[in-house]
């Protein structure tokens, strides 16, 4: 992971940003850094490398290779021994991580102070609502929000060094695997605004309950700006009434923060409320009741009441922000899907749904209603694979995916993987004929699905892929396509 500097900062400037200690070795503290790194394979000159220790790789014992690629600057734990050939500075921290959440703490509380910043964050679907977020509020900002996975702890901090001074507005992602991890995220980067989109089952690996969960991701709140404002999903239990299901360990909300509801349930004591939601054109169209009265007819192109979700968050926060109605109504419907998330792809006569960024039982029964929208009276046919990091009830999560897939009417059923088995299992316990249910194995046997497929699609069919990240499901596609 590497990122650039919007102009070079001097290393004993950054020193005194991350709270270190600067020990140099033969080489000026007011050399500039351009750029910074935390893989020791992408450092060189002008480059500060983060050694970061983790669980299984420790970044302290990369530093000496970092060094032969002609770094000379790291922001360490400790100095290494023996000391690298070349002259060196080394900025010693307590901890790597902590301080580049502080490099981005100054860095906000001094150029950017100016800066709106929007924090989304939410089981599934964080960077839909990001997307369509952006997508809104290039409308009105010159804007800043970063593609792909900087949504850590690590790749946050990092993205937000490399805003250009002259933004006036960010879009930021924070995800999470445990307690602690959004309220440092969130304390770095100061939002103006933050979005709990929903609370869902991944995590629960990590975090054991869907209200650890919840807690978790109302960390958020805890570095809103004063007067700042929370959107929550008000139709879910663990938020709607913020901490009357949670016992005794009630999430903590800063005094002054504003709480807005949205609700796609018809909660009319909802702040906003999507009504009337309905699918056309490729995309859905709904009403939405607003504090300040209703916009008719908004659309968003792509397929799925989840989506109705991302663009009621999308247009309460351009809203919040300032924007009329027609600049939120434009932004929505200019929004284009990220990478691998409802990518639609037309082979031959047929429809290929390619979701395959990542997976969770909500996602996976989101996507799945979708396919059943855009198929309409065409054959439906879903791949669907592991679903990772989800606890003691794996195997029931798993099979409730199958059962959802039955009842929604999905006429064929392939799976991958060992845990992919489980939801055929689910499907079959909810009535689906066996002969419509196919179990195939893991990454090995991608290259048969791909074949199987090939044989039985007709013109008119659509099929889904979808499963976590970590099972790379795209490869059926591309195997598929080169058939």
């Amino acid at each position: 992971m590497k990122i650039n500097l919007t102009s070079p900062i001097a290393v004993s400037d950054l020193a005194l940003m991350a709270g270190g200690q600067l020990i140099c070795y033969g080489v000026h503290g007011r050399v500039g850094i351009t750029h910074i790194c935390t893989d020791s394979r992408e450092a060189d000159e002008g480059t500060l490398f983060c050694a970061i220790r983790g669980e299984r790789v420790d970044g302290h014992s990369y530093m000496a290779k970092a060094a032969e690629l002609g770094c000379s600057v790291f922001l360490c734990e400790r100095v290494p021994e023996p000391l690298p050939a070349l002259a060196c500075a080394f900025i010693v921290v307590e901890d790597t991580v902590a301080a580049l959440s502080a490099l981005a703490l100054s860095r906000r509380e001094g150029e950017m102070k100016e800066m709106s910043v929007v924090a989304i964050t939410g089981s599934v679907g964080k960077t839909t609502t990001k997307e369509m977020t952006a997508a809104v509020l290039e409308q009105g900002s010159n804007l800043f929000k970063k593609d792909g996975n900087y949504n850590s702890t690590i790749g946050l901090p990092l993205s937000f060094l490399e805003i250009p001074p002259d933004t006036n507005c960010a879009v930021l992602e924070m995800g999470m695997s445990g307690r602690g991890e959004i309220a440092a995220m969130t304390s770095a980067v100061r939002p103006n605004i933050a979005v709990v989109a929903n609370i869902g089952s991944s995590h629960l690996e990590y975090l054991g309950t869907r209200e650890n969960i919840a807690r978790a991701k109302l960390e958020i709140a805890l570095g809103l700006s004063s007067g700042g404002t929370l959107l929550i999903n008000g139709d879910e239990p663990l938020l709607a009434k913020l901490g009357q299901d949670f016992g005794e360990d009630l999430p903590v909300i800063p005094e002054g923060i504003r709480i807005l509801r949205v609700s796609l349930a018809g909660d009319a004591n909802a702040d906003y409320q999507a009504m009337n939601i309905t699918s056309r054109e490729g995309g859905m169209v709904f009403d939405l009741v607003t504090p300040d009265g209703v916009w008719r007819e908004l659309y968003v192109p792509a397929v799925g009441r989840h989506f109705v979700w991302a663009a009621s968050f999308a247009a309460a926060v351009g809203q919040l922000s300032g924007l009329t109605e027609g600049q939120v109504r434009a932004g929505l419907a200019a929004y284009r899907p990220a990478a691998m998330r409802q990518d639609i792809r037309r082979l031959g006569g047929v429809t290929l749904m390619v979701d395959c960024y990542n997976a969770a039982p909500e996602s996976m029964k989101a996507a799945l209603s979708a396919l059943s929208l855009i198929a309409g009276s065409h054959r439906r046919i879903a791949v669907l694979g592991d679903m990772k990091e989800l606890g003691e009830n794996t195997v029931a999560l798993h099979r409730s995916v199958g059962q959802f897939a039955a009842e929604g009417g999905i006429d064929l059923l392939i799976t991958v993987g060992e845990l992919g088995a489980e939801i055929a299992t689910g499907a079959v316990e909810a009535g689906m004929s066996p002969d419509a249910v196919r179990i195939t194995g893991g990454k090995d046997t991608y290259e048969a699905t791909a074949d199987y497929l090939k044989s039985i699609l007709r013109e008119g069919d659509h099929v889904l892929f979808k499963a976590s990240r970590s099972m790379a499901l795209e490869t059926v596609v591309e195997a598929l396509a080169n058939h």
